[in-house]
């Protein structure tokens, strides 16, 4: 019995001794799906921030992420992106004073704003497809959505379509935003809330000069672009569309071999050489510079721009003070072509 007993104490002080250990280990020990991927100052600060106050983002950002993984051989700079666009948004929702709710829907609205940007499989040329965009959209107008784009989807055949349905880059918005409804959905989100971000996602792309240009043409008809495109309405919309924006003028996505703006110099637009993918991206960004929708959006679009323009001079092989437009002119891919 005595022998007994004197386990049974051993017992109970190993137990106690463990209680302070399994105390100490943070709740929050098991890494995150985005830990795995680097994201720079300010935005890893602003994520960590809209993540604390709203955990039922961490699902959005979960998927995201796979899909990314999913869809793409080299996921890396896409996640990037779809991270600092949320940080953005959350930032200037919190710098304006705007309500938790419209913090939360800006940093939920950028997480999304590209979720089927690389789906192959939802292309609009699949008339299962067209018909859930088409429903999502007749919802979000009949709700009082699109107000200020009497265009938008206003040809019941939905001509335009037909030329673009398979360009991801084109279509990604009205995609997006029914398979971003689906998530949100499934995730418990309230219906308003869905449908605010839903609206948002479909508008975010408006502000892209060469989507509208590419619409156009495929069209051959100007101003075909406002059929497909809406214009940003609520603050929701321009918040969501202005951090897209001003995210493509971060500079690890712009100015190092390999980022994704010198990719898509070269892959979209034709260049050849270090100096052509400065020319290319160049010219694009000169162009963005009047899209934001709100002052905060032109503010830190013109503060991105100042740190990203010297390295295309260099790339360019330009001095400091060049006007790269007058010295080289227009890229070939856009020779010949009015500007918009």
């Amino acid at each position: 019995m005595k022998a007994l007993l004197r386990l049974l104490s051993a017992h109970a002080l190993l137990l106690l001794l463990s209680v302070p250990l399994l105390l100490s280990v943070p709740s929050g020990a098991a890494a995150a799906t985005q830990d795995a991927y680097s994201l720079p100052e300010p935005y890893i600060t602003w994520e960590k921030a809209y993540l604390a106050d709203f955990p039922q983002l961490q699902p959005l950002m979960d998927t995201m992420i796979a899909n990314s993984v999913k869809w793409l051989k080299k996921p890396d700079q896409d996640i990037l992106h779809n991270r600092i666009c949320a940080a953005i948004a959350y930032h200037m929702a919190v710098d304006a004073k705007q309500s938790k709710r419209a913090q939360m829907l800006t940093a939920a609205g950028d997480i999304l704003h590209n979720i089927c940007k690389d789906n192959k499989d939802f292309i609009l040329t699949d008339l299962a497809n067209l018909v859930r965009v088409k429903d999502t959209v007749a919802r979000l107008k009949k709700a009082g959505y699109f107000k200020d784009s009497p265009e938008f989807f206003a040809d019941p055949d939905l001509k335009v379509l037909s030329k673009i349905g398979t360009d991801l880059s084109l279509i990604h918005h009205l995609s997006g935003a029914v398979v971003a409804g689906d998530i949100l959905r499934k995730a418990g989100f309230p219906e308003k809330d869905v449908e605010d971000i839903e609206a948002a996602i479909i508008s975010h792309s408006t502000g892209y000069w060469y989507f509208r240009d590419s619409v156009d043409a495929a069209a051959q008809r100007p101003g075909a672009w406002k059929a497909v495109f809406p214009e940003p309405q609520s603050l929701l919309d321009k918040y969501v569309h202005d951090a897209d924006l001003i995210s493509q003028f971060d500079r690890a996505s712009v100015s190092p071999d390999g980022s994704k703006w010198r990719n898509l110099a070269v892959k979209r637009w034709g260049a050849k050489s270090k100096n052509d993918e400065g020319h290319v991206v160049y010219y694009v960004f000169s162009r963005l510079f009047d899209e934001a929708k709100t002052p905060e959006g032109a503010a830190m679009a013109k503060a991105q721009w100042d740190a990203i323009r010297p390295d295309l001079l260099i790339l360019m092989e330009l001095p400091p003070d060049a006007d790269p437009l007058k010295a080289k002119g227009v890229p070939p891919f856009w020779s010949g072509k009015a500007a918009k």
